[in-house]
C-alpha cells in the first residue's frame, strides 16, 4: 500500500479503531459529559468527546495546522471552505473533542511575524479562557535557523540575516505570555555538521533570552536524512551523500540532538511519516533518545512502517508524562489519532 492510499484509508476508518491505530475499539460519543456537547460540530470532527477520563484527555493536543484550509481568519479573504472562526476553534475542540490543549501555527497567530497585534492575541487568549482551554505552544514558521547551499553544503544565517530573525523571534517570546505560552517551537531548516554550530550559537541565544519568561525553545525532528537543496531555476540539487541508516538517522534526530543539549533547549519529537522512521525500533529509539530535554509535547501522526499505538505504550513505559498532539492534513485524521492515544494511555 503506497502513502496515499493507506493516509486516505486511515481517514475512512476514523472513529472506527484498528489494531494498527488504535489497539482497541473506538469509545462511543460522550452525550452531555463534561467539557463538550456529543455531536456538536456536524460534519466535522464525526460525533463527540469519548466516553474517557478527563486524565486522558488531558493528554492529547490538538494544532490548529490540522484544521488550516476550514480556519477562517481576519486578514483572509472569506471562502465557502473556510467555515470555522479562529476564535471559535477553542470550543469547536471542547465540543467535538473535549480537548482542552491547542497548538497554534504563528500564521494562525499573527498576519505580520515583525509586528503581532497584541489586541488580536489577547481576543485569542480571551476565547481559550472562555473555553477553559489552554494554548501551550506556537510553531514559528518565521524563516530557518539554516539553509542549504547549492553546492550541497549548509550553512546558518550570519549578518544581518541572523539579526534579523533573531529580533523577529525574541518579539514571539514577548508575545508567548500573553496567549498563556511556554513553548515556542523554531524551524532549524537544514541541520548538519556544516550549520550545527550556526544555529547553536542562535538557538542558545533566544532560549536564554526567553528562559526568565519561562519559555522553552523547542526544535522537532524533520526530513528523513540529509537535507536537500529545492530546485530554483539554477538545475537540479547535488544527490544527497551515500550513507548507512545509522548516519541517515543521526540526520533526523542525533544532530538534532547535539544542537539541543549544547544550546540548552528542548526537543518536539515529531513521529513524520514513513519516510523518517522505517520501523518501530527506529521510532522508539528516538522517543527514548529525545526524552530527557522534551518540551512535553511530540507530534503524533499515522505510517504504514510502525504502528502509532505501540509507540504511544512505549512512550508511557519510559515515563513520558507530557503531550500527545495530533498532526494531520485534514479533519477526518484528527480522530483516527485521537481514538489511537486514547485507546493506549492506561
Amino acid at each position: 500500500m503506497n502513502r496515499r492510499d493507506f493516509l486516505t484509508a486511515a481517514a475512512a476508518a476514523a472513529g472506527m479503531g484498528a489494531t494498527g491505530l488504535a489497539q482497541a475499539p473506538a469509545q462511543p460519543p460522550a452525550q452531555g459529559r463534561e467539557g463538550g456537547r456529543g455531536g456538536r460540530g456536524g460534519g466535522r470532527g464525526r460525533g463527540g468527546p469519548a466516553n474517557v477520563s478527563a486524565e486522558k484527555l488531558a493528554r492529547i493536543e490538538i494544532m490548529t495546522l490540522n484544521h488550516n484550509s476550514i480556519i477562517k481568519l481576519p486578514w483572509q479573504e472569506a471562502t465557502p471552505e473556510r467555515t470555522l472562526d479562529i476564535f471559535d476553534l477553542p470550543k469547536y475542540y471542547v465540543d467535538v473533542y473535549g480537548v482542552r490543549n491547542v497548538e497554534f501555527q504563528s500564521n494562525h497567530v499573527a498576519q505580520n511575524n515583525d509586528a503581532p497585534d497584541l489586541a488580536y492575541v489577547k481576543e485569542l487568549r480571551a476565547r481559550l479562557d472562555a473555553a477553559g482551554s489552554k494554548a501551550n505552544q506556537i510553531n514559528i514558521e518565521i524563516g530557518t535557523m539554516a539553509q542549504m547551499g547549492p553546492e550541497g553544503q549548509a550553512a546558518a544565517l550570519e549578518g544581518d540575516a541572523r539579526a534579523a530573525w533573531l529580533a523577529r523571534a525574541k518579539k514571539w517570546v514577548d508575545l508567548a505570555p500573553v496567549l498563556g505560552v511556554t513553548r515556542l517551537m523554531h524551524n532549524q531548516g537544514a541541520l548538519t555538521d556544516d550549520s550545527k554550530a550556526g544555529v547553536i550559537s542562535l538557538w542558545k541565544e533566544l532560549q536564554d533570552y526567553a528562559r526568565p519568561k519561562n519559555v522553552m525553545i523547542s526544535g522537532e525532528t524533520r526530513g528523513s536524512g540529509f537535507p536537500t537543496a529545492g530546485n530554483r531555476g539554477q538545475g537540479p540539487p547535488p544527490p544527497p551523500p551515500s550513507m548507512s541508516n545509522q548516519e541517515r538517522l543521526r540526520y533526523v534526530w542525533g544532530i538534532l540532538w547535539e544542537c539541543t543539549q549544547a544550546a540548552g533547549g528542548y526537543t518536539n519529537l515529531d513521529f513524520g511519516g514513513e519516510t523518517r522512521f522505517h520501523n518501530q525500533q527506529e521510532l522508539h529509539d528516538a522517543i527514548k533518545g529525545l526524552l530527557p530535554r522534551s518540551a512535553g509535547s511530540m507530534h503524533t501522526r499515522i505510517s504504514p512502517t510502525w504502528d502509532v499505538g505501540t509507540a504511544i505504550r512505549y512512550a508511557e513505559s519510559i515515563g513520558y508524562k507530557g503531550l500527545y498532539t495530533i498532526e494531520v492534513s485534514q479533519d477526518a485524521a484528527v480522530r483516527v489519532i485521537y481514538n489511537a492515544i486514547l485507546a493506549n494511555l492506561a
